[in-house]
């Protein structure tokens, strides 16, 4: 049985554990910063959390980010979207303290990552959702071996991957049919480039790709019989054959870490694509197409081996 002096002294200890000196010596916590908790970003948040046990992590919105108290700043900041990584942006540029805090950012594409980074003094890496061009005319080769003519369309933020396309098309035995989005409509555009394709690739770009002329394009490519490989999951679901893609839970394991090595080696690296990606496959529209595929798994994993990837 215990004294009165043991459990006085037994309060005191788990006072001082829960709001004292223990307190006051314990880890700061990671800030991380998402819209939402739930979909894709919960999704992205759990992979990220399992690859961060061990580091104490305090999660805002953008809204509570601007509420929450920076006194003692974090270590090292996480944001995941766009409109995230801007409410981080903002803070740090009107407070000093927050601008010396590093920044990891996700779940984001590249063009995203890049205009709101350019101007920035605070130091910032990420990891962009957007797969690496050389990737997508691999799948096609290995997706589709008799299919040599790859149709494109710039846009304003897409163009900059032209002459790496062209190079690495050029290296494949691989021909562009490709056309500029200019201030003409759309669609004369797209049915050109689809009129000289075998198979047309689409790169995100918010000025061609918007959700009402994905629809339209994907219905526009399957009438004209060409198969149409996306960036994106949903992609596929809305009549894209292929898509290649990064999952939410892969995207949390790498932002995860990023910011590991953040802490670790303390600098920030550069910004880079996704290492970890994902085949899709629309099987439906390849048997109406009269084209016959290996299973989206076997294509993920074939391509990965090509790439020196386990």
């Amino acid at each position: 049985m215990l004294t009165p002096r043991r459990t006085l002294l037994g309060a005191g200890l788990s006072a001082w554990l829960t709001t004292g000196a223990w307190a006051q010596n314990a880890p700061p916590s990671l800030w991380l910063v998402a819209p939402d908790q739930a979909g894709a970003y919960g999704e992205a948040l759990a992979a990220l959390r399992e690859g961060l046990v061990g580091k104490p992590v305090r999660v805002f919105s953008p809204q509570q980010l601007a509420a929450a108290s920076a006194e003692s700043p974090p270590p090292l900041v996480i944001t995941l979207g766009s409109a995230a990584l801007a409410s981080v942006l903002s803070r740090a540029a009107a407070e000093p303290t927050m601008a010396r805090v590093s920044v990891v950012a996700g779940l984001l594409p590249r063009a995203s990552y890049e205009a709101q980074t350019q101007r920035t003094a605070a130091q910032v890496t990420g990891v962009w959702l957007d797969p690496s061009v050389e990737r997508h005319l691999d799948l096609i080769r290995l997706a589709l071996p008799t299919h040599k003519r790859v149709g494109v369309l710039w846009g304003p933020s897409s163009r900059r991957w032209r002459p790496q396309l062209q190079r690495a098309a050029a290296e494949r035995g691989l021909v562009l049919a490709e056309a500029e989005l200019t201030d003409t409509e759309l669609f004369p555009t797209l049915s050109q480039v689809l009129g000289d394709a075998d198979v047309f690739l689409a790169l995100p770009d918010n000025a061609v790709f918007t959700p009402t002329s994905l629809n339209n394009m994907l219905i526009a490519a399957y009438r004209q019989r060409v198969p149409v490989l996306g960036y994106a999951a949903t992609h596929v679901r809305a009549g894209a054959m292929l898509a290649l893609h990064t999952e939410p839970q892969q995207a949390g394991r790498e932002i995860a870490q990023l910011a590991r090595r953040v802490l670790t080696e303390r600098r920030v690296p550069a910004a880079s694509p996704s290492r970890l990606w994902t085949v899709g496959l629309n099987d439906q529209v390849a048997r109406s197409l009269g084209l016959v595929l290996p299973d989206a798994g076997s294509l993920t994993q074939t391509l990965q081996r090509s790439e020196g990837k386990p």
